[in-house]
């Protein structure tokens, strides 16, 4: 069964602030992630709480959607991050439905389909923006919550692998060039 994502989330803008040198929150940017949506940056706390509502402090299972620009990716908040507040370039999805993992709707979001179709319905030239009503009209298979898990679980588990693989040429590439030093250091 299909469903729009009003129908299942309440979604809402991040907000504009300007960041300082320390804080004790983090203004989530889109910089602060790779183009797959996973965090690719140390956090530090960077706005003060007296700038801010509480109800833009983002809460574990929120969805960040990087709605502008080229990379439209969809990002979980956790728990264990700092306590955080997302910049314009977000939208922030709050799965209100319990028969819905917040996980699966990103993964779905970053899924090669949903960013073609995503691509193909952005507004403007120079930056390309994806509204919020757009987003709200964007539909989603809802599958039976052991399914929706398995499949995070299994994109999870394809990540590590790319991880490791990543990780695996870096040491033989290390391991080339070590080698490739004490053949040349013979020959000195």
């Amino acid at each position: 069964m299909k469903k729009s994502l009003k129908n299942i989330a309440s979604i809402k803008s991040g907000i504009f602030l300007k960041p300082q040198t320390e804080g004790d929150l983090v203004y989530l940017q889109a910089k602060h992630f790779k183009a797959d949506g996973e965090l690719d940056a140390e956090l530090y706390p960077d706005i003060q709480w007296q700038d801010i509502s509480e109800k833009h402090v983002l809460k574990p299972g929120d969805i960040l959607f990087s709605a502008k620009g080229l990379k439209n990716f969809a990002a979980v908040y956790e728990s264990q991050n700092l306590p955080s507040v997302a910049s314009t370039s977000f939208l922030i999805i709050s799965i209100w439905e319990s028969t819905v993992d917040p996980e699966y709707v990103a993964l779905i979001l970053n899924s090669r389909s949903s960013q073609e179709y995503l691509k193909g319905i952005a507004k403007g030239t120079s930056i390309p923006s994806i509204s919020k009503k757009q987003l709200e009209e964007f539909e989603i298979v809802i599958m039976p919550m052991e399914i929706q898990q398995k499949l995070v679980a299994l994109n999870k588990l394809k990540r590590e692998e790319n991880d490791l693989v990543s990780k695996i040429e870096r040491l033989k590439k290390l391991s080339f060039e070590m080698d490739l030093n004490t053949i040349i250091q013979q020959y000195e």
